[in-house]
This record gives structure tokens, sequence and C-alpha cells, in this order.
């Protein structure tokens, strides 16, 4: 009889194929001995270098790790792919994903990271140790096509400004994404330890989330073809409904800088900026989701630091409409913006950050 896996490692892709086999090869060679790997395709139209789609890849890499696995004396890997017919954005994928995986425990990892050699032991050791239904390590950046942002290029390939970029961003993915608390938080604690006091981050790689908790979550949380902020209500009501956090000091994560990516790059055309203003979708899951909850389900001090998530993401694409939105599409913009969070709410916010800056100034 097959045995059930321990921990599931979920892959969604999507137009990441350029990097999926480095996804899937440090997947396959976590030297553990009991976890399964379940991709969904979500409705990805991309190809790597040699032009193969998705599940080519997949296929190819499958044998190259039946190999591995042998040479290290480890038994074979299940891999099982899911394909969406059409894109239906990240957490569908990751819905799709969780629903059919088998594990005890589930290892998100997104297509275009890896996954740090012995991460699975590391992070099924705590959870094991424990009991907990959440388990997050550390995480270390990547820059694509270059080198580990701990030792990044200096070759004269790569511009001293993209190396500059590079230095930044990675220095403040380093300090966001290694916001994890250091031991075990019960309970509420869990929540309001990632709403409040902020003691560790919400996003859902780096972590093993048990299967019956992501669920449960995931139950709260309607279809939704969210592009933006996707592991926020997802996180939130994990939090919510686990019991035991615990966080460790090792590093289980490798997240990927693509230098074609910058925050600093012009938005000159609607379709993107339209993906931007998507965040707002996030919460209107989650405000949406707390009406059918009971009525004190939440404290007032819950609640409040619930509105100032919000109040803080709309700031940010405020800032962004104002720094990287070119100024012929601004109007359109930000009427777009009012759209989706709402006119009042946006003039509220922006009369807050003028007053802000007013005060700065003064």
């Amino acid at each position: 009889m097959k045995s059930v896996p321990v921990i599931s490692i979920c892959i969604p892709v999507y137009n990441s194929e350029r990097m999926l086999k480095r996804c899937l090869l440090s997947a396959i060679t976590q030297d553990f001995d009991s976890f399964e790997i379940v991709i969904v395709n979500d409705g990805s139209p991309g190809r790597n270098e040699e032009g193969q789609n998705c599940k080519k890849i997949v296929k190819l890499v499958q044998k190259e790790g039946k190999k591995l696995r042998k040479q290290m004396g480890l038994p074979p890997v299940s891999i099982n792919y899911y394909e969406h017919s059409k894109n239906l954005g990240l957490l569908e994928a990751r819905r799709t994903a969780v629903e059919n995986a088998c594990g005890q425990y589930i290892c998100i990892l997104d297509s275009d990271d890896t996954l740090l050699p012995d991460a699975l032991k590391n992070l099924y050791e705590a959870a094991f140790s424990y009991g907990a239904d959440i388990v997050q390590g550390k995480t270390e950046v990547f820059c694509a096509d270059t080198e580990p942002a701990s030792s990044l290029p200096t070759e004269d390939s790569v511009s001293q400004e993209i190396r500059e970029k590079q230095e930044k961003r990675a220095q403040i993915i380093l300090e966001r994404y290694n916001n994890v608390y250091p031991g075990v938080l019960s309970g509420r604690a869990i929540f309001d330890g990632y709403m409040i006091s902020q003691n560790h981050i919400g996003l859902l790689w780096a972590k093993l989330i048990r299967r019956e908790i992501y669920l449960k979550a995931l139950s709260h949380i309607p279809f939704s073809n969210l592009v933006m902020s996707e592991d926020f209500p997802q996180y939130f009501f994990i939090s919510l409904e686990a019991q035991k956090y615990v966080g460790i000091e090792k590093c289980v994560y490798q997240y990927t800088i693509d230098t074609g990516i910058s925050g600093n790059i012009k938005i000159d055309n609607l379709a993107r900026w339209e993906k931007i203003c998507t965040t707002a979708n996030a919460f209107t899951i989650v405000f949406e989701a707390i009406k059918e909850l009971p009525k004190n389900t939440f404290t007032q001090e819950e609640m409040d630091a619930i509105r100032l998530q919000s109040r803080s993401y709309l700031v940010n694409n405020l800032e962004a409409l104002h720094h990287t939105v070119t100024d012929q599409l601004k109007p359109q913009a930000r009427e777009l913006l009012c759209e989706y969070w709402g006119k009042a709410f946006v003039e509220t916010m922006e009369k807050a950050m003028e007053k802000t800056m007013n005060n700065s100034h003064g």
C-alpha cells in the first residue's frame, strides 16, 4: 500500500518556465523521505529557453529526479501534475494544489524560487517537536541570472546600476521577509502577532502549514481571481485558525529577484496599473468574510489593526501612482484606483498623506 506523505510541496506555475527546472530540482533533492510534489499549471503559456512548456519540463525533471534520488539513497518522490484550462490567479492555483495534496503539512514553493538544502528536514523537525500548525523559517535572496544576494555580482556584464538596484532591493527584502518570531506562539497570539504586533510576516512560503488548517482558511475565501496580495487573505485566516506557531532561525527558502523587474519602472498602460489596484480585492475578501463570522470574533483592537493594514496597502498604491505611473496616465490611473478602493477612502488617505508630508516639511 502506498504510504501517505508527511509533506506536500505545492508549486503553482505561471510564466515562470525559465526558472522551473531549478525550482523542481531544489524540491526533488531534499534529504527527506516522506513528501510529494503537487504542481498546478495555472493556464501558463510560457516556455523555457529550449521551447519546453510546463508539462514537458515537469516530465523531464521527474525522470532526472528519479536518478538523483537513487544516487542519494532516498526513495522516489511522487509528482502530481494539475492544469487549469485558463489563468485563474495564484490564490486559486494554490487552492487547487492544497485540495489535491495528501500531506499532513503544506509547503508552498513559488516556481521561480527554491528550497534550500535540508529545508523540509529543518521545518518538519520543529513541526514534530512542538506539534505546530505553522512553522516559519528564514529566507535568502537570489538575483536571477547572477548570484545569491549575499555575494552580488561584480562582472562587467551586469551594469553598476542594476547591481545597486539589486543590492538595495535585496536588503529591503531580507529585512522584511525575515520577520520571524523566534519561538512559540499559541492560540490567538498567532493572529494578534501577525496583525497587531507584526512579530512575523504573513507570506506563505518559507513555512510549513498544517493542511487541515490551510483548508479551513480557504473555506472562508470564495473563488477569487486574485493577482495581487494573494497571501494576505490566506494567511489572515490561517493565523486565525492555527493553534501553535513556531519560528526557527534556520534559512529554508531562497527568494528570487528577477533582474527584469523593478519598482522604479514606469507604468504606462492601464492593464498593468489595474493589477496593482486589485490589491483592494484582498481586503474586500477579508471584510466580506468577517461579516459571515460571529459578531464578537474580533476585538476592537484587532478590527482597528485590520483597517490599519488596509490603509497601509492603499498608501502603497497611492505612492506607486505618484512615483511610477506616467504623468499622461495619472488621471485615468487615479480614477481606476478609486473604482477599486472607493473614492471616499482614496481621498481620505490622500489628505492624510498630504498632511503628513506638510508636517514633515514644517
